[in-house]
């Protein structure tokens, strides 16, 4: 866990560096939604938090590491009158360190809409089970930012993530979130 904060720290540096040396842009943004289980008995829809720095390379390119805060709602069975095997448990907490690769986007006035490609590390827990994974996972979505001024947008974008457990299978969950960025020296 350690590692992967270190690892992150040195992204965002690194992409502060760069931005401020190179013809390109730097931003940060915050998000908010809800995050949707996908052919998952054992968590309900929950609400994700994230934070991000935004790196766009000049072009259509953007580069944005990441941390986000997952809370699952707790599992219910669908079947009134009937008790399921979650029923009773507490939804699961996932705090994701990643790097998303943005196709379009990139800030300034107007609509401009973009495809996201991520990876991350996602670190589950669940105190009543005392399960406490972390898992290299994948994502991928569509969004759509709406620039207000030349360096502050509002952002609205949808995701899918497939988190490969071990054992096979893994876990899938959908999100739609919107935020507010806000590029520096636009």
């Amino acid at each position: 866990m350690k590692k992967t904060l270190i690892l992150f720290c040195l992204l965002f540096l690194a992409s502060t560096v760069i931005a401020q040396t190179s013809s390109s842009s730097f931003g940060v943004g915050v998000n908010a939604g809800l995050l949707y289980p996908i052919i998952q008995d054992d968590q309900g829809t929950g609400t994700i938090f994230g934070i991000k720095a935004i790196y766009s390379l000049g072009g259509v390119l953007t580069v944005e590491p990441n941390i986000s805060f997952v809370k699952y709602g707790d599992p219910t069975s669908n079947i009134s009158g009937v008790t399921g095997l979650y029923d009773g448990f507490e939804g699961s907490k996932v705090t994701s360190y990643g790097v998303d690769g943005i196709l379009g986007g990139g800030g300034g006035a107007g609509i401009h809409p973009y495809f996201i490609f991520g990876v991350g590390l996602f670190n589950t827990k669940r105190d009543m089970t005392l399960q406490d994974n972390t898992d290299l996972g994948f994502s991928g979505g569509l969004g759509l930012e709406f620039g207000m001024t030349s360096a502050l947008s509002i952002d609205a974008r949808g995701k899918f993530y497939v988190i490969p457990i071990d054992g096979g299978g893994s876990k899938k969950s959908a999100s739609a979130t919107a935020g507010i960025n806000y590029y520096f020296g636009k």
